[in-house]
């Protein structure tokens, strides 16, 4: 809440949304990274859950990595909104891992997806393939920009579509169960950070979004979400042993 405080009272403030905006990103982006890493260094990478485990943090590092490059950009260079950028290569490098960490979380979990979950997983992804396709992949490769531009616009919500099917079948997995909680975080993290790429890629198709706009809100929260799953992690349980 505080977060989204500071968001709104920095609307009225040009000057002062983008310095707070990539401030912000960097710190709880970080923040999350470093979790990631502790939950890493203390569970090793022992087994099927060291490999999803080394895959999340792999993904949370590169997206810090991004965060850091555009603040470089915004703030040393002055550059607003670069895109794309070096800080593209970071955030669409950090996709690969997550998937692997996710398809190696779920080639374990997969069992539990039958009967209405598997169903309810097949149709959702076929819905979000179907909407990303319609509402950004045609306009985004009919668009008149340049190829390096199309490329990365296309990336993205390609991407995108593919993590949130994934983190809405490792979220459907753990629903319901007052065990798996760290697990449910790490899902709801993936599910809100995807949400706010195809916003994002949405606002740079249309034009509106800007530095410090309040779609940012979905990054930040999935940051914290997801560093609330790995800070339970960290805590609580041996990996699989919940």
């Amino acid at each position: 809440m505080g977060i989204a405080a500071l968001y709104t009272v920095a609307q009225s403030s040009s000057d002062l949304l983008a310095p707070l905006s990539d401030a912000v990103f960097v710190i709880v982006s970080g923040a999350c990274a470093l979790f990631a890493l502790l939950v890493v260094l203390k569970w090793g990478m022992r087994g099927t859950f060291g490999l999803v485990q080394f895959g999340l943090f792999s993904a949370v590092f590169l997206w810090f990595l991004g965060e850091v490059v555009w603040s470089v950009y915004e703030l040393a260079f002055r550059i607003p909104i670069p895109y794309p950028s070096l800080a593209d290569v970071f955030y669409l490098a950090g996709y690969l891992p997550a998937i692997l960490g996710v398809l190696q979380f779920l080639s374990v979990f997969g069992k539990e997806l039958r009967g209405l979950r598997i169903l309810l997983v097949v149709m959702t992804g076929l819905l979000i393939i179907g909407v990303t396709y319609v509402s950004l992949l045609r306009p985004l490769i009919t668009s008149s920009v340049d190829l390096l531009t199309k490329t990365v616009d296309v990336a993205y919500p390609s991407l995108d579509a593919i993590l949130l099917t994934l983190a809405i079948a490792m979220f459907i997995v753990f629903e319901g169960s007052e065990t798996s909680y760290s697990w449910l975080w790490i899902s709801l993290g993936l599910l809100l950070t995807t949400l706010a790429d195809i916003a994002f890629s949405f606002g740079t198709l249309e034009g509106w979004y800007y530095s410090g706009h309040p779609i940012e809100l979905l990054w930040l929260w999935g940051y914290i979400s997801l560093a609330l799953g790995f800070n339970d992690q960290r805590r609580g349980f041996a990996l699989g042993q919940e």
